[in-house]
């Protein structure tokens, strides 16, 4: 499993530091994402993220080191085999956030169209939406198609030139693709981390329901002082005391996003909600408890995936389809990415983040 994240190493100065990890699929869930096993494989020097496909200069020695994994080596000896093991290794998923997903893997904007299907989006009021959802059945985008159009942009002799050929085509060249065996879309995961907590969950709250003046000021004092009359086990993390201060929800992280709409959501906001809205709490609410589980059945995870269909055809139909944004409509493919990956908790970026931390308190010399 590949990962590229950015950080802030200073806390004065807006300086971007990028990091590529690794994480070794074969582990089990429980020790897979422990600070002994990821791998660091690059550091991409800042003050600035690596624009496009500049990421290349980067991944080429990593899928240099891949391509040699694939065709396989021999270890001189293990702890289980003393004369030797031949062994092979590949990479299988990508997991990053949207934005550094297309970056890599050489897909253009979300704002232009799904980077799993052949959904693409609109161009209404001087915005971009991916709204229309009379037809959720999109095809899955055709891996070969997209590999020759990156060799297609690869041959283009001007900066100009690929311009044009990605407003065309919507691909642009990866490093990545030089895996005979990566496939560039089924190998992309959506990250639930950031679409559910930090896309979904913020997008109602934040954008719907209070810029919206459906929660107002004196709603978020009641719904601040309901929550202050929770108990709840320590171990289960904290949610910020000022709710109510400033715009509302300020600086929630995912994981707070997580717990809140977990255990606090239904009691504190019902009251302040219409039934439409309740509505949409309701199934998001399920949508979380079902998919933050660390046992997964089919039958609940289709279960959710009807539920975020019912969301978004709620926030379209009620709240104008101004309001469907990309993490509302990849939030669809969530089934699709468990059925090939599994639990969501096992390809989630809550582990990379953490590494971020950690990195983040080594002393800045060493950038």
């Amino acid at each position: 499993m590949l990962n590229l994240d950015w950080f802030q190493p200073y806390d004065s100065t807006i300086y971007n530091i990028g990091i590529i990890y690794a994480a070794i699929c074969n582990l089990p869930c429980d020790i897979r994402f422990k600070r002994e096993n990821l791998l660091t494989l690059g550091i991409l020097p800042g003050p600035k993220k690596v624009s496009l496909h500049k990421v290349n200069h980067y991944l080429a020695p990593i899928v240099n080191e891949l391509e040699t994994l694939w065709a396989g080596l021999t270890l001189n000896r293990t702890y289980e085999c003393e004369n030797g093991k031949r062994v092979r290794g590949a990479l299988i998923l990508v997991s990053c956030d949207i934005p550094v997903t297309r970056k890599i893997c050489g897909h253009v904007s979300a704002l232009v169209s799904c980077y799993r299907c052949e959904k693409k989006a609109n161009y209404e009021n001087v915005q971009h939406n991916v709204a229309g959802m009379d037809n959720v059945g999109y095809s899955a985008q055709d891996s070969n198609e997209h590999w020759q159009n990156a060799l297609g942009w690869r041959r283009c002799n001007s900066d100009a030139a690929r311009k044009c050929f990605v407003k065309e085509t919507g691909v642009r060249w990866s490093e990545l693709l030089r895996l005979s065996y990566f496939d560039p879309i089924r190998f992309i995961t959506v990250n639930s981390m950031h679409c559910l907590f930090l896309g979904i969950a913020k997008w109602i709250v934040k954008q719907i329901w209070i810029d919206g003046g459906i929660l107002t000021p004196n709603s978020l004092n009641k719904i601040q002082k309901k929550m202050d009359e929770f108990q709840i086990p320590s171990d289960l993390g904290r949610i910020p005391g000022k709710i109510h201060s400033g715009k509302g929800f300020t600086n929630f992280t995912a994981d707070q996003w997580r717990i809140f709409f977990t255990i606090y959501s239904t009691v504190s906001l019902w009251e302040h909600l219409s039934d439409v809205d309740r509505r949409i709490l309701t199934h998001f609410v399920r949508v979380c408890s079902i998919l933050v589980n660390q046992i997964l059945e089919s039958n609940l995870v289709n279960e959710a995936h009807r539920s975020l269909i019912e969301i978004v055809k709620l926030i379209e139909n009620y709240h104008g389809r101004d309001k469907i944004t990309p993490n509302l409509y990849l939030s669809l493919h969530l089934r699709d990415c468990s059925s090939d990956y599994g639990l969501l908790y096992a390809f989630w970026y809550f582990f990379f983040e953490h590494m971020n931390g950690i990195l983040g308190k080594y002393p800045l010399t060493i950038f």
